[in-house]
């Protein structure tokens, strides 16, 4: 009578333990998931200065891009249409002086002006797509004056 008591309590044991592990289970896959931190949309004018230009020219020439000019470009300010893309870029190119230029319009050699946001330029170079940010505008400080003796 013992054994037969010992196989039923084993059956009770192991049953619960399964029902418990099935429903911890089913419980964590249907919990929501939440990211670990939430998403904040930034303004334009909160955006980092520095963080300028995305070069991926060499990953273009990984997946075989031809190379175009090494023309340094520079996005110095924008006034965009924010529906379509279209607007006029502040760029400097090379070291050169500031010239406006219109969406679509060559930049330099193998680089032509895809898109005009409020808070970039899309470039296309060789037919792949670069993104580079205008800075934020700095509001100028004014000089201290001078504490009279």
């Amino acid at each position: 009578m013992s054994s037969a008591f010992a196989v039923r309590l084993v059956s009770v044991v192991l049953s619960v333990l399964l029902v418990a592990s099935v429903t911890e289970w089913l419980l964590r896959f249907s919990a929501r998931r939440t990211p670990p931190e939430p998403v904040r949309v930034l303004p334009a004018a909160d955006l980092d200065p520095r963080a300028q230009l995305t070069d991926t020219a060499p990953v273009a020439r990984l997946f075989g891009a031809a190379a175009s000019a090494d023309a340094s470009i520079r996005a110095l300010g924008v006034m965009a249409d924010e529906g379509n893309g279209r607007g006029i870029a502040v760029l400097a190119v090379s070291g050169q002086a500031p010239k406006a230029y219109r969406s679509g319009q060559s930049v330099a050699p193998g680089v032509v002006l895809k898109e005009v946001r409020r808070d970039r330029v899309v470039l296309a170079r060789s037919g792949v797509l670069q993104e580079l940010r205008v800075p934020a505008r700095i509001t100028p400080v004014a000089p201290l004056a001078p504490i009279p003796p």
